[in-house]
C-alpha cells in the first residue's frame, strides 16, 4: 500500500490541501520505514517517466521534472489546478475527452484499483503526444484514499516526432522539422516504384491547415510558425512509426503511410483530423486554434507520383468545399465520430 504523507511543491490552498498534499516536501511509507524526502524528491525528477499527483478534487499538488519534459509545462505553471483547465486535456485514440467521461484518475479515486490507458495528452507546445498513463490512489495513514498519482510515459513514435532543423541537414524543413518536399518527392517517388512492382502498397494523405491566413493576420508570423509547427508534430504523432510526413509547401503537408490498407488510411486520416482540433497555442487568454482539411487515396501501380499527389489534393480540396475540417477519401466524406473539443481554460466538470 502507498500512503501519502506529504507532497513536494504542493500548490492547494485550502487546509484539506495542505493537511493531504502540503508544501513540504515528499515521503512514501512502505511498511515502517520512511524514505528521506529530499532523496525521494531528486530520485522522481530524475526519472525520464512523468509524475504527478492529485487531491480529490482533482487539483495538482506535485509535478516531477519528467512531467515538465514530456509535457513542457513547468510545475509553477500547473501546481494547484487540474489538468483539464487548459494543460493537458486528455484525449484518446476515437476522440473521446477523458476530462469529461472517462477520466483515469477520478475512476482511481471512486474505487481504488489501479488503471492504466493510453492517450494523448496536449503539450504546451500545442501538439498532441501519445503517453500510456497508469494512475494509482494515494492513501492516508488510515487507508482513507485522499488522492491519486499518475505515471505517464511516451509511446514509441514517428522518429520524426519532435525534430527541430538541423543547420547541417537540408533533408528537413526549416520550420517544422519534418522531411522537405525535394526530399519527400524523392520518397514518393521511391514508394511509388515499389507499388508499380507490386512490392508494397501506399496511403497518401494531403493535409492543409484551414484559414491559416488569418492567424497570420491576427497573430503575427511567429504565431503562425508556431501553429505550423504544432500542426506539424501533431500530424507526426497520429501516424505510425514508418510513415513519411513531409512539409509540401506553405500550410500543406503530405504524409506517405507505405504498406496500409483502405481502412488503415482512413483511420489515420480521421486521427489527424481529430488531434488537430483538438490542438491548441495558449496566447494569453487566448487559444489559438486551426482546423485541417484532409484529402486520402491510394496509389494505383499504373500512375505516376503526380498523379497520386494531385488526387490526394483534389480530395482535401473537396474537403475544404464541404465546409473544412473534414477528410474526404476516394470512396467519399468520412463521418465525424470524435467528441467536440473542449474550448477555454475552465474545467468541464458537467461529467457523465
Amino acid at each position: 500500500m502507498i500512503t501519502l504523507k506529504e507532497t513536494v511543491r504542493g500548490g492547494g490552498n485550502s487546509e484539506e490541501d495542505r493537511t493531504c498534499a502540503g508544501h513540504a516536501g515528499l515521503a512514501l511509507r512502505y511498511g515502517g520505514g520512511t524514505v528521506d524526502k529530499k532523496f525521494y524528491q531528486d530520485l522522481l525528477d530524475q526519472m525520464s517517466d512523468g509524475v504527478y499527483f492529485v487531491t480529490l478534487d482533482r487539483r495538482i499538488t506535485y509535478w516531477n521534472g519528467g512531467a515538465e519534459r514530456i509535457t513542457g509545462y513547468s510545475a509553477e505553471e500547473v501546481l494547484g489546478h487540474s489538468c483539464a483547465e487548459g494543460i493537458l486535456r486528455h484525449v484518446n485514440g476515437a476522440g473521446r475527452q477523458l476530462c469529461v467521461q472517462g477520466c483515469p484518475l477520478l475512476a482511481v479515486m471512486k474505487d481504488g484499483k489501479p488503471r492504466e490507458a493510453h492517450v494523448y495528452l496536449h503539450h504546451k507546445d500545442g501538439q498532441r503526444v501519445p503517453v500510456t498513463v497508469r494512475g494509482q490512489a494515494l492513501r492516508d495513514s488510515d487507508g482513507e484514499i485522499v488522492g491519486s498519482v499518475e505515471v505517464f510515459s511516451t509511446r514509441e513514435v514517428n522518429p520524426y516526432a519532435g525534430t527541430r532543423q538541423d543547420r547541417k541537414d537540408d533533408s528537413l524543413d526549416s520550420v517544422t522539422g519534418l522531411v522537405s518536399r525535394r526530399f519527400g518527392e524523392m520518397h514518393l517517388q521511391t514508394f511509388m516504384q515499389a507499388v508499380s512492382e507490386h512490392v508494397t502498397t501506399l496511403g497518401v494523405l494531403y493535409v492543409d491547415a484551414d484559414h491559416f491566413k488569418d492567424v497570420n493576420d491576427t497573430f503575427g508570423h511567429k504565431t503562425g510558425d508556431e501553429v505550423l509547427r504544432m500542426v506539424s508534430q501533431t500530424l507526426v504523432n497520429a501516424l505510425r512509426r514508418g510513415d513519411i510526413p513531409v512539409r509540401w509547401g506553405g500550410e500543406e503537408f503530405l504524409a506517405l503511410l507505405p504498406g496500409i490498407d483502405d481502412a488503415g488510411l482512413a483511420v489515420v486520416a480521421e486521427r489527424v483530423r481529430m488531434f488537430v482540433e483538438n490542438s491548441w497555442i495558449q496566447q494569453g487568454e487566448t487559444q489559438v486554434r486551426v482546423t485541417v482539411s484532409v484529402g486520402a487515396t491510394m496509389a494505383v501501380p499504373a500512375e505516376g507520383p503526380d498523379d497520386v499527389a494531385d488526387r490526394a489534393d483534389r480530395l482535401m480540396y473537396t474537403s475544404k468545399r464541404a465546409g473544412r475540417n473534414r477528410v474526404t477519401t476516394d470512396t467519399g466524406q468520412l463521418a465525424r465520430a470524435a467528441e467536440r473539443p473542449i474550448l477555454g481554460t475552465a474545467a468541464p466538470w458537467e461529467t457523465t
